[in-house]
């Protein structure tokens, strides 16, 4: 690279750095509207409140199996497969250690 092309490089650079400031202080200088504050509930007493009725909760359906539970997360899968093999390749256990962190 010769000098003139050096030189044309930073003052690029330069003025993109500029330029990156000016946008910076524009955003900061600008002021968000503030949104009006939403009207105050009416209460009429007369008005009795409905409660949702409580409904009971569906049993979960556990014949799905661990392995369509360990499937919906498909990286977690994939570090769990990871690490049975690098056990079973008797790797260094900082390694394992390290991706048993990732599933944390």
């Amino acid at each position: 690279m010769t000098e003139s092309e050096m030189r044309k490089m930073q003052e690029e650079a330069v003025r993109r750095a500029e330029e990156m400031q000016n946008r910076a202080k524009a955003q900061m200088h600008r002021q968000p509207q503030p949104e009006p504050p939403p009207p105050p509930p009416v209460k009429n007493e007369n008005i009795v409140e409905e409660r949702p009725v409580m409904q009971p909760e569906k049993p979960k359906q556990e014949s799905s199996g661990i392995f369509e539970a360990l499937m919906k997360d498909k990286e977690r899968t994939l570090i769990l497969s990871l690490i049975l093999l690098l056990m079973d390749e008797q790797t260094d256990n900082s390694l394992i250690l390290a991706l048993l962190y990732l599933l944390i």
